[in-house]
C-alpha cells in the first residue's frame, strides 16, 4: 500500500521556484511548465538511482545529494521517477547502470500506474531513448542503461491515451517524460507548484503540451507529491520527500 496523498504532498509542497533558476519555463493553453532538456550528447550524463551504497532507498534529493557527495559530485538536475509502493520501491520496470533491481510490471490494478496502457522510458546510449508501452517493452528485447516504468502512457505514437478527455475537472500537478521524435532529445516537464491555476494541468492538457514541443511519445511520471531541482545553490534546502527512484544529472 502506498502512503495517502495527502500526507506525501503535505512533506513535498516547499516552494521549487529557487531551484529552477536553470530550467527553462513555458506557458502554454493556460498552464505553466518547467523544463529540462538532455541532447543527444548528454544522454550518457542523465542516470537514474534508487538506492545508495548500502542498497538503502535514497528517499528523496536529500539522500541523492549526500549520495553524489561521497562521490565528489553535485546535482546539476533531479526529479521523481515512476510511481512506487511501500518501500519507498518502485511499482514496475526499475533499471540502473544496466542492472535491473525490480522488474517490469505488467499486471492489473487500481490507480494511475495500472491505467492501461502504461508504459516504459528507456534510453540506451547507443540506441537512444524511447518512450513505450509496458507489454510492447517486455517483447522488444531492449537492455538499457536506464528505464523506468510508470502510467499512464501520455503518447504513443502521436496518439493520446484514450481515457484522457479535453473536459476533464481533474486538474493536479503532474511530472513527465517525452522523446522528441526529430532528434531524441528528452524533455522532463513539470508543471508550477506555486501557481495554484496555471500549476494544475489535465492528462489531456497535459499530453498537447508534449505534442506542441515535437514530442510523440511521453510518459506520466507523478502527481502531486512530484519536484524538480535544477543547477540548486550549494547551500539549497530541499524538504523532505519521499521518492523512490530518481533521475539526475550529476558533475
Amino acid at each position: 500500500m502506498r502512503l495517502p496523498r495527502w500526507l506525501l504532498a503535505a512533506f513535498g509542497c516547499a516552494s521549487i521556484t529557487s531551484h529552477l533558476h536553470g530550467a527553462e519555463t513555458i506557458d502554454h493553453e493556460g498552464a505553466r511548465y518547467h523544463l529540462y532538456r538532455v541532447d543527444k550528447a548528454d544522454w550518457q550524463r542523465l542516470e537514474l538511482a534508487w538506492t545508495g551504497a548500502e542498497g538503502k532507498p535514497l528517499g528523496d534529493f536529500n539522500g541523492l545529494r549526500q549520495h553524489l557527495a561521497a562521490q565528489n559530485k553535485k546535482i546539476i538536475f533531479a526529479t521523481n521517477a515512476g510511481i512506487y509502493e511501500r518501500g519507498p520501491k518502485p511499482c514496475g520496470l526499475t533499471i540502473c547502470a544496466g542492472r535491473e533491481l525490480v522488474p517490469l510490471n505488467l499486471k492489473n490494478g487500481e490507480g494511475n500506474f495500472f491505467l492501461k496502457p502504461n508504459g516504459v522510458f528507456y534510453l540506451d546510449d547507443q540506441a537512444g531513448p524511447g518512450v513505450m508501452e509496458a507489454a510492447e517493452f517486455a517483447n522488444s528485447g531492449l537492455n538499457p542503461r536506464i528505464a523506468t516504468q510508470s502510467g499512464p502512457l501520455m503518447l504513443r505514437k502521436g496518439v493520446i491515451h484514450p481515457a484522457f478527455q479535453v473536459n476533464s475537472p481533474n486538474k493536479r500537478l503532474r511530472n513527465a517524460v517525452g522523446v522528441r521524435s526529430k532528434d531524441g532529445q528528452i524533455v522532463f516537464v513539470m508543471s508550477d507548484r506555486d501557481d495554484p491555476v496555471k500549476g494544475r494541468v489535465t492528462f489531456h492538457q497535459f499530453s498537447r503540451f508534449f505534442l506542441h514541443l515535437g514530442c510523440q511519445d511521453a510518459l506520466y511520471l507523478d502527481g502531486d507529491i512530484s519536484s524538480m531541482v535544477v543547477d540548486p545553490k550549494p547551500d539549497s534546502k530541499f524538504i523532505s520527500n519521499t521518492f523512490a527512484a530518481m533521475f539526475f544529472v550529476a558533475e
